[in-house]
């Protein structure tokens, strides 16, 4: 702090956000609502005041702030600043424990009204989102709750140490979380809200059944990124990943897997699938399986593996590749 005075003094800028930005991610991932809203403006003022209440003491040279930071911050009271010049001494570190508490107690009362929607216990999906959303919150309530005990005693166990080591603990832990549940950065949807997919035609484009709630910039991805992959075949080529579909059509990835939710109730691969497996249907009314193994017909309509194409088609059609063409065989 002393070596990069300039910095000193902006934690609190930050700190005023972090629970309330949690909180409206919070209600994002549960109540599936536009993040922000114009009255989420308000939510900024705590962090106007504070910079305009130490605004004086951003002015001052690095020479100046290195003294201060010697004198005060390194020894007991290094929250209570002294610099403000609006509200009283240590007001700032006061108000905001308060605040942030506030959006703490607010995630989890939504934890807690919506457990019955996560469905922890049923679904694995819903398990890991309700674990990773707990985690956040008990780590924040950690790095909150502490700072409290200036409120009632001089105890020193509320340090820059121990903050540092709980803010961290959330950091580390939302990476950990993200490493080994990368799908969750591209969009998901709570598991009790599918609906059975229903068999492919071959007029995949015509028949997309876009819903009165979905908005119109929802409904224009799904057209376009559907017209792109059935008209250029996309879907043929083997590992085609929701990357690059956002490469083929430049709508970014973020975008893509929500909409795909929205307008399908399904993920990206089981969406793409769909495309292959009515490639499959196609290939055999054309009499294919006189002239290749099943394997090659999955292989050329864009299954990597046997497996996920037995699994994908099964899911699909409820019978196995099989038992399908038998199926088509037999005359009626």
């Amino acid at each position: 702090m002393v070596d990069y005075p300039h910095w000193s003094r902006t934690g609190n800028i930050s700190a005023y956000l972090i629970a309330p930005f949690f909180y409206l991610f919070m209600k994002h991932i549960i109540y599936r609502k536009s993040i922000f809203k114009k009255r989420d403006l308000l939510l900024l003022i705590p962090s106007v005041v504070n910079f305009l209440d130490y605004l004086p003491y951003f002015l001052l040279s690095g020479n100046e702030k290195s003294l201060i930071i010697k004198d005060q911050q390194l020894y007991n009271d290094h929250f209570l600043f002294l610099e403000g010049f609006l509200l009283p001494d240590g007001f700032q570190f006061y108000a905001r424990q308060v605040w942030l508490l506030v959006f703490i107690v607010l995630c989890i009362k939504i934890l807690w009204v919506n457990k019955n929607l996560l469905k922890r216990e049923e679904s694995k999906a819903n398990q890991h989102i309700f674990i990773y959303l707990a985690f956040i919150t008990i780590t924040f309530s950690l790095a909150i709750i502490p700072g409290f005990f200036r409120f009632v005693s001089n105890i020193e166990i509320y340090t820059i140490t121990i903050q540092a080591i709980t803010v961290s603990i959330t950091l580390i832990g939302t990476g950990l979380f993200l490493f080994f549940n990368p799908q969750f950065l591209y969009g998901f949807f709570w598991e009790d809200e599918i609906t059975p997919t229903l068999p492919p035609s071959h007029h995949l484009i015509e028949e997309i059944d876009l819903k009165k709630s979905i908005d119109s910039e929802t409904e224009f991805i799904c057209r376009h990124i559907t017209e792109a992959v059935h008209s250029q075949k996309l879907f043929l080529n083997q590992g085609y990943s929701i990357n690059d579909l956002s490469k083929d059509t430049g709508i970014p990835v973020y975008k893509i897997s929500p909409a795909i939710n929205s307008c399908n109730q399904t993920n990206f691969n089981q969406w793409i699938n769909q495309f292959r497996i009515e490639e499959f249907e196609l290939l055999i009314e054309k009499g294919y399986q006189d002239q290749l193994t099943l394997d090659g017909i999955a292989e050329k309509c864009g299954f990597s593996n046997r497996a996920t194409f037995i699994s994908a088609f099964k899911k699909v059609k409820g019978v196995t590749p099989g038992a399908y063409i038998k199926n088509q065989m037999t005359p009626i």
